[in-house]
């Protein structure tokens, strides 16, 4: 098998969604490559997360980037404010079928610490973001045109909370991307400013029909880029995680019949409890859709159906999916999932996955 020991084994309650607290950012310029100059927070985040009622240390969890191999050792002088070994992001410096060309970044260019003259990235945010701007259309859930500084240290970040790293901006009052740079500045067709957060669930059975039992996980056909992911959508504010999860597997999973909706939703209500879930990831996703400006953060959690639950979970594709099936983990198919949702699903606790 391909699924390694997670390196967490706790089992939060439901928890609301909150930003990580920073302190008031202190702002100073400090040099960067190609001539320009960047913003940097200087206001250190807490030495600690609190994930559904208990406290456990920043940094306890595993670094999620990419594929990749590759690692960097980034430096900032005296000021040390940079992560250090850490592996490089591939798939946010990859096209998009709804994105514009990038400008190609070599992974020596990666982290901000290099200079690069005279780097000048595509500059691209989708007609979607612009026509949901939530201060000009009610109920919009993007950001306005011009960054927000002071909404987006209280939106918080996962990463950065972790890293316990501050926030940097460049020249133009832009949070910068905290592994580095992607080959595209702005928001891309993200809705928000710096972290967009998001939670996924990784729903998982026993396949009681194929010789050895293995283990299987659900994913849906993403629409648009046609790559097979784990279900997931966007965390709302003051939202709780457990009921976004629940949520976007209804929505993106359990497209039934109206005479089976009853059926579905109470086998749903028995898969997404608090004992039965185990948060296995929190932090920076290595996401094509991932701009020098504007970035995707997530809460992963696993649920484990039992044998009975597998087995009579039906999937349907919802309007977000394509398609939606068991997959096999340990298969091609399975090592082609998108974004970093590969390295999500390995760290699964197989202590969860017996039944």
């Amino acid at each position: 098998s391909n699924l390694r020991k997670g390196v967490l084994n706790t089992r939060p309650p439901p928890f609301r969604y909150a930003p990580p607290a920073f302190s008031a950012p202190v702002a100073r310029r400090m040099p960067l490559c190609c001539g320009r100059s960047v913003q940097q927070d200087v206001s250190e985040p807490s030495a600690s997360r609190r994930t559904g009622g208990r406290v456990s240390p920043v940094g306890s969890q595993k670094e999620l980037t990419s594929d990749t191999n590759a690692s960097s050792t980034l430096d900032d002088g005296e000021d040390n404010l940079s992560v250090r070994h850490t592996q490089l992001h591939v798939r946010a410096r990859s096209e998009h079928p709804r994105y514009p060309r990038r400008v190609q970044v070599l992974d020596a260019h990666v982290p901000w610490s290099s200079s690069i003259e005279g780097y000048r990235p595509t500059d691209f945010v989708a007609k979607s973001v612009l026509e949901n701007d939530c201060t000009v259309k009610e109920g919009g859930w993007a950001d306005p045109a011009e960054p927000d500084r002071e909404a987006i240290a209280r939106r918080g970040s996962y990463e950065h909370e972790k890293r316990r790293l501050p926030v940097r901006f460049d020249e133009l009052g832009r949070p910068l991307n905290p592994v580095g740079r992607t080959g595209m500045c702005n928001r891309g067709g993200l809705g928000k400013w710096g972290p967009n957060h998001a939670a996924d669930p990784i729903v998982t059975r026993r396949c009681p029909d194929k010789p050895g039992t293995p283990l299987e996980v659900v994913v849906i056909k993403r629409r648009d880029t046609g790559e097979w992911a784990i279900p997931g959508g966007m965390v709302d504010a003051g939202e709780l995680v457990s009921m976004t999860l629940r949520r976007e597997f209804e929505e993106e999973a359990g497209n039934v019949p109206e005479s089976e909706r009853e059926r579905f939703e109470d086998l749903a209500g028995r898969l997404f409890t608090e004992a039965n879930g185990h948060e296995v990831y929190r932090g920076y996703v290595d996401d094509p859709r991932n701009t020098d400006n504007a970035w995707m953060e997530t809460v992963a959690m696993h649920f484990h159906c039992s044998p009975e639950l597998g087995r009579m979970l039906a999937l349907h594709a919802g309007d977000d999916a394509a398609d939606v099936q068991w997959l096999e983990v340990g298969t091609p198919e399975y090592k082609k999932l998108y974004a970093s949702h590969k390295m999500m699903i390995d760290m699964i606790d197989l202590d969860h996955c017996r039944a």
